[in-house]
């Protein structure tokens, strides 16, 4: 299902796509592209809530915001979900930004390797790396067509090491770190972008909305926006990142010259220790 808000846009630009719009970084990446006069199309399961976001993104800067309701556990919706972004026009962006954090066994924190269900753990890799599959293969055509895009994927340090009580999210992770990597290789002789941004901190409210901050110190690691929403807050003297500066990075890696394309990079507050 879909819903638009928001008055047609004159813009000579392509559609930008968000999969993953939580409260925090999705949303901000998303108004990032609104900003700058991309039609944007922001996808999650909650489309109630996602309207919402689309209203508040659309009155601000003044852009035509479409809501596309996605379940990423699910393959057949995934399909459809993109069938209605793909009748926007052109996807010049795709921001693959969700994950899957189990109402049993958070992803926040650890959970013995032996408790872990099996349909948690497949439907983990399904939301984090089947799906971004599917949602890479929708758009690709158009980009090959066209010769330009980018694809960036969210990613966070359990993308890099794996950790002791984290296999859903770990396995998830470095399998969506090596399909970012192929596809860079593959595709950016024709133009299309590829990157994965690793998100090494705890994602905070952007500072503007003064909120009342809350967190885990285990949040640090594992924080990378989601598909139902985004861990928030800030974890006892850590120092929260704002996505609003986030979605900047994001930005300058759709906008960076091709002569020197960034294929991954890593992004966290300056008080963290390596």
């Amino acid at each position: 299902m879909m819903r638009n808000v928001g008055s047609s846009s004159s813009s000579g630009k392509g559609i930008a796509a968000v999969v993953g719009v939580g409260p925090q970084l999705g949303r901000s990446v998303a108004r990032k592209f609104a900003h700058e006069g991309y039609t944007v199309a922001i996808l999650a399961r909650d489309l109630g809530r996602l309207s919402r976001v689309a209203e508040e993104i659309a009155r601000e800067e003044k852009a035509q915001v479409f809501a596309i309701r996605i379940d990423c556990a699910d393959p057949r919706s995934v399909r459809e979900a993109f069938e209605g972004v793909l009748s926007l026009g052109f996807v010049e962006v795709l921001v693959y930004n969700a994950y899957h954090s189990s109402s049993s066994y958070p992803s926040h924190h650890p959970t013995s390797f032996t408790h872990v269900p099996f349909q948690s753990f497949q439907t983990s890799i399904s939301v984090s790396v089947f799906a971004a599959f599917l949602c890479a293969q929708q758009v690709i055509p158009g980009m090959m067509d066209k010769g330009k895009g980018t694809i960036l994927f969210s990613g966070c340090s359990a993308s890099l090491n794996g950790v002791a009580g984290f296999s859903e999210l770990c396995c998830g992770k470095f399998a969506l770190r090596a399909l970012s990597q192929c596809l860079a290789r593959e595709y950016q002789a024709f133009g299309i972008h590829v990157a994965h941004v690793i998100i090494d901190g705890v994602v905070g409210p952007p500072r503007e909305r003064n909120i009342a901050p809350r967190g885990t110190v285990a949040e640090q690691s594992f924080n990378t926006g989601g598909q139902d929403g985004e861990g928030e807050g800030e974890s006892s003297g850590v120092m929260g990142m704002d996505p609003d500066v986030l979605a900047q990075t994001y930005w300058s890696l759709h906008v960076q010259d091709q002569r020197a394309w960034t294929q991954e990079l890593d992004i966290r507050p300056s008080n963290t220790r390596f």
